[in-house]
C-alpha cells in the first residue's frame, strides 16, 4: 500500500478508517504506515500563523506530499488522510508518487445516509488542537467534486470502520491500484 489517499467530506469517517489501518497493519507482519493528516498539518500551519484562519488549504497538502515523497523514497508505506475535494489536490498525489514508481491508491470514503452524516458533523469531538470543525452547513456547502477516479469508493454508512479498513487493505496489498 505505498501511497494510500483516503479523502472525502468531512464527517463521512476518515479518521476512524484510517486509525482502523494503521491498527490493522499494526498486527500484520507489514507494519503501520506513516499517516499524514492534512488538519493536522493545516492546524500547526495556522499555531505558527504560516497560514491564517480561513486561507485555501493548499500548503497543508504541498507540505504532505513533500513528506510522503520522502516516505516513499526510502520504501515506507504512506497513508494521507484529508478531504481531497478538486482534481487539483487529486493530482498532486498522482505526481507525488509519478517518478518514484509508488503504486497509488485512491479512497473515496462516502456516507449515503445524509441524516446518519449529519449526526456525526454536529456528535463528533475533535481530536487535533486548536482545530475548529466545520459545522453541518459548512459541509454541505463545500466545494467537493465526487472523485470517479477512485480506485476505491467505500460508503461508511454501509460499512463499519474496520470493514472500510479491510477493504482498503485487500486493495493496497493486493497491487490492485496503479
Amino acid at each position: 500500500m505505498p501511497l494510500t489517499v483516503v479523502g472525502g467530506l468531512p464527517a463521512v469517517g476518515k479518521t476512524a478508517v484510517c486509525r482502523e489501518v494503521l491498527r490493522l497493519r499494526a498486527e500484520s507482519q507489514t507494519g503501520p504506515p506513516t499517516w499524514l493528516r492534512i488538519d493536522s498539518i493545516e492546524q500547526a500551519l495556522r499555531d505558527s500563523d504560516e497560514m491564517l484562519p480561513g486561507m485555501p488549504a493548499g500548503a497543508g497538502y504541498y507540505a504532505a506530499a513533500a513528506v510522503a515523497r520522502d516516505v516513499l523514497a526510502s520504501g515506507g508505506d504512506v497513508l494521507v488522510e484529508c478531504v481531497n475535494p478538486l482534481p487539483l489536490t487529486r493530482r498532486l498525489w498522482e505526481e507525488t508518487v509519478s517518478d518514484l514508481g509508488a503504486r497509488f491508491l485512491a479512497v473515496e470514503l462516502i456516507c449515503s445516509d445524509a441524516a446518519e452524516h449529519r449526526r456525526r458533523a454536529q456528535q463528533r469531538g475533535g481530536d487535533i488542537e486548536g482545530l475548529t470543525l466545520p459545522t453541518w452547513q459548512e459541509i454541505t456547502h463545500r466545494d467537493y467534486a465526487p472523485w470517479p477516479e477512485a480506485d476505491l469508493r467505500l460508503d461508511t454508512a454501509r460499512l463499519t470502520a474496520t470493514e472500510a479498513a479491510r477493504a482498503i487493505i485487500d486493495l493496497g496489498l493486493a497491487g490492485g491500484a496503479g
